[in-house]
């Protein structure tokens, strides 16, 4: 199998940011497995003083190569996408930076996107990348300052009721969702793609203080009533609780919840358009946990 010069690029763009985000700024960067809706990966602030997560996040757009750079600006260069793209970042839980990786010279310039910052063309938009930007260690006080907190993210259901039309969009949309504010909401968290066939779709991960001690919470994304229903009474895993947020339109009524008495793992199930959402993602997700820490028999 040949692969694309492009690719090869690609992959060196993400993974000389990540060096940066690590060795420059002493930050965490996560990849984002689902990123062909817009977001490549998380940033996470990390206190340089006592050395923990601030649970402080940055969703990155990443663009690598030397056509990024051919249309200059004033100090920089422009970057041009379809509109629906900047009010996609614009929309997202987490602020989005967009960063421009040049190949020959191994340097990334970034900007944040914003209503200042985006310029309307029609169907397309464009926003100016600052040559004077360029990520190193001196940029993370201009980036600490674009991160959110948990406190600051918008509740589940002020950004997630309008997504778009059509799969595999929506569960892209989704997975994202869920992915940026499961982050934000449980310290030591990360998400990651399942690699698998199954009744899941993303798994949370949580690292405890511990070395090697980890807590697993599969994360099913499902959008038809009878979809959840199927996979609340099949899944029968003795290793990972699971938790099913529903994302679609229609109502499902009461769906029997597996309690893992019987020794198969409990099955919770989270509707985004019921009220008070957000608060039921957190109890499910902390039952999850909680009930997985005791499974493994891990300590808090």
């Amino acid at each position: 199998m040949r692969v694309k010069p492009t690719q090869q690029v690609e992959r060196a763009g993400v993974s000389w940011i990540e060096h940066l985000v690590v060795s420059e700024l002493g930050w965490l960067f996560r990849e984002q497995e689902t990123a062909d809706f817009g977001i490549d990966a998380q940033l996470e602030i990390v206190d340089s003083e006592t050395s923990k997560a601030t649970g402080r996040l940055i969703g990155v757009q990443i663009k690598s190569g030397l056509s990024y750079f051919e249309k200059p600006a004033e100090g920089g260069w422009w970057f041009a996408c379809r509109a629906h793209h900047t009010s996609y970042w614009n929309g997202h839980s987490l602020p989005v930076v967009v960063m421009l990786y040049h190949p020959t010279d191994k340097t990334v310039y970034w900007q944040h996107v914003n209503e200042q910052t985006v310029q309307s063309t029609g169907k397309h938009a464009k926003i100016r990348i600052p040559r004077s930007q360029n990520l190193a260690s001196h940029s993370a006080q201009a980036l600490r300052s674009v991160a959110r907190s948990a406190s600051e993210v918008p509740a589940l259901e002020d950004w997630a009721f309008s997504p778009p039309v059509g799969e595999p969009q929506r569960a892209a949309y989704f997975e994202h969702l869920l992915s940026a504010r499961l982050c934000v909401m449980v310290p030591g968290a990360f998400v990651e793609k399942n690699p698998l066939d199954g009744a899941w779709d993303l798994i949370l991960w949580v690292r405890s203080d511990v070395p090697g001690d980890e807590t697993g919470v599969r994360l099913a994304v499902q959008g038809s009533p009878s979809g959840v229903r199927r996979i609340a009474t099949e899944y029968r895993s003795g290793l990972l609780p699971l938790v099913i947020f529903y994302t679609g339109t229609q109502d499902i009524g009461a769906v029997a919840q597996q309690s893992g008495d019987d020794g198969t793992s409990p099955v919770y199930i989270v509707a985004w358009r019921e009220g008070g959402v957000a608060k039921a993602l957190q109890d499910a997700i902390t039952d999850a946990i909680r009930w997985a820490k005791t499974r493994w028999g891990i300590r808090d």
